[in-house]
């Protein structure tokens, strides 16, 4: 690059000094010539007031314009000229608008304020020019809930909260606003026409909000949310009270969509006759299960593991049978040995009371009944009541003498049955038939070699003791014509034929009360010649 000389230099200086000066002089002489033509010493008819400078014509521009963001400025240049279109300089201008609320104005500038029109007014004397501004604040930016991630159950909705600003960061009206909104997965979450956000199923995803051509985006975080929580296996077992249970139970936890929700705290406890026990948590796994070891208490009967999740109303509930053991169970018969007819029900309840080693009722332990005998029982409840008791109704078999009952208590294989009785008796007498003796032959007048035995019955084939026996002989004598049973049902009797002249066939009635129909035993009379020898005398002959 060429360098300048001391002599160029001190040319170029002298050159700008004297444009400077020119310029000079021709502003001098304009305002001096301004000032001639405004009071009129220029010849000029008409004379104007100092301040106007004689001014024919205003004007404005633009004529119209519009502002983008509130606080913007709008720039209008005023023009003023003569009667002969002579632009005129230093003229007092009188600047104005219509609804300083939109825009004000200030030499010129105008300051957006808030959206609308207004007009704005530069007045030079009694002149005016007018141009229209309006204040349209256009959308730079969107702010979606405050610009954070928002996290939602799901399940659940909620509205998000959007927010248009101008080029300056003002808000702008939220109707003035109108927003298209779109969801990035809708299996995820679904949001409205009016940015209403539902959460659909567990995951992640964004929301997004477009106006004018300006977008924002929002990640949005769905949960699960605990909705069933059952038990998947463990429930029903039994074992030994104060032992632990074979194998543990087993709890599931799933969303309100069904799904598995692992990593979630189930808290356990065990309810029994001895109250509540805080048994600890267990962590969901992959598949929403958690497993939980059982001791049971030591009290038997019915327990319970309640499992519970925070948050969820619902609990899931497991039982198991906690078994009586021998060494801390004591029974005691009730109304045992009673005595009732065969197939009639026992006149009291039959029952036992059970109680622990230390004399403290064992309630809510299962009992079961079991005939040994025949007939039916029925508990009058499934388990021991709160005082200990189970009782039964027992209707008696067909059998009588001794009839027994065997109560299991628990599963009945860790406590003894007990044995209940009753002395079953037999019912009225129904039949009377003869067991021995019947048909024997004999010399008349002399009597039956054998006893006549008779035994008397109920319906059911159950010997009667105690029965009266009626014998009615047709012909000949018994010592007894009304003798008793004995505990066997049985009397015995001797029959002396009568003495007749000819042998006959004889028949001796034996009638009980109540029975109608008698029985006969006959004997043959035989003629006392036809008597068969002794055995000395067969021995002899």
């Amino acid at each position: 690059m060429a360098r300048t000389t001391p002599e160029q230099a001190n040319r170029v200086h002298s050159v700008v000094s004297l444009v400077a000066k020119i310029v000079t002089a021709a502003a001098a002489l304009a305002t001096v010539l301004g000032y001639v033509h405004s009071v009129g010493l220029d010849g000029s008819g008409t004379r104007r007031t100092i301040g106007t400078f004689g001014a024919a014509w205003v004007g404005i521009s633009p004529a119209a314009d519009t502002a983008g963001a509130i606080g913007d400025s709008v720039h209008l240049a005023a023009t003023v000229t003569d009667r002969h279109g002579t632009a005129l300089v230093g003229a007092t201008i009188a600047w104005s608008s219509t609804d300083s609320a939109v825009a004000s104005v200030s030499d010129g500038v105008v300051v957006a304020r808030a959206p609308g029109t207004t007009t704005v007014v530069a007045a030079v004397g009694e002149l005016m020019a007018r141009a229209m501004v309006v204040v349209r604040p256009r959308v730079a930016a969107l702010h979606l809930a405050s610009d954070s991630a928002v996290t939602l159950a799901e399940g659940d909705a909620r509205a998000v909260s959007l927010r248009a600003t101008d080029a300056r960061g003002h808000p702008l009206r939220a109707d003035a606003t109108p927003a298209v909104w779109r969801s990035g997965d809708t299996l995820v979450a679904a949001v409205d026409s009016v940015g209403r956000v539902s959460g659909k199923a567990a995951g992640r995803t964004t929301i997004s909000a477009s106006v004018a051509g300006v977008s924002a985006q929002m990640p949005i975080t769905v949960v699960p949310v605990p909705g069933s929580l059952t038990v998947v296996s463990g429930s029903g077992q039994d074992a030994a009270a104060g032992g632990p249970l074979p194998t543990p139970i087993v709890i599931r936890l799933t969303s309100r969509r069904g799904r598995p929700m692992p990593g979630v705290s189930v808290h356990f406890r065990r309810v029994d006759a001895g109250g509540t026990t805080d048994l600890g948590t267990a962590v969901t796994d992959g598949d929403g299960k958690a497993r939980r070891t059982w001791r049971l208490g030591e009290f038997p009967g019915r327990q319970r593991l309640l499992a519970s999740v925070d948050g969820l109303d619902s609990t899931a509930l497991a039982e198991a049978e906690a078994e009586p053991v021998a060494a801390n169970t004591r029974i005691a018969l009730l109304e045992d040995g009673q005595r009732a007819p065969i197939a009639t029900t026992v006149p009291a309840h039959v029952g036992i009371r059970l109680t622990d080693s230390s004399g403290r009722a064992l309630v809510d332990v299962p009992v079961r009944w079991e005939t040994l005998d025949g007939g039916t029982v029925a508990g009058a409840g499934a388990r021991s009541d709160s005082t200990g008791t189970a009782e039964a109704t027992w209707v008696l078999g067909p059998t009588a003498g001794r009839q027994r009952v065997r109560v299991f208590v628990g599963n009945g294989r860790l406590v003894k049955p007990a044995l209940l009785h009753v002395t079953a008796l037999p019912g009225p007498a129904a039949s009377v038939r003869a067991v021995a003796g019947a048909g024997q032959r004999a010399a008349v007048g002399t009597t039956l070699p054998k006893a006549i035995v008779l035994r008397v019955a109920d319906a059911a084939g159950n010997a009667v003791p105690g029965a009266r026996v009626t014998l009615a002989p047709a012909a000949g004598a018994v010592p007894d014509s009304a003798p008793v049973t004995d505990t066997a049902g049985v009397v015995r009797t001797r029959w002396t034929l009568p003495i007749a002249a000819r042998p006959a066939v004889y028949h001796l009635t034996a009638r009980v009360e109540g029975v109608v129909q008698p029985v006969d035993v006959t004997a043959a009379g035989i003629p006392p010649a036809a008597r068969a020898p002794s055995r000395s005398r067969r021995r002899h002959v």
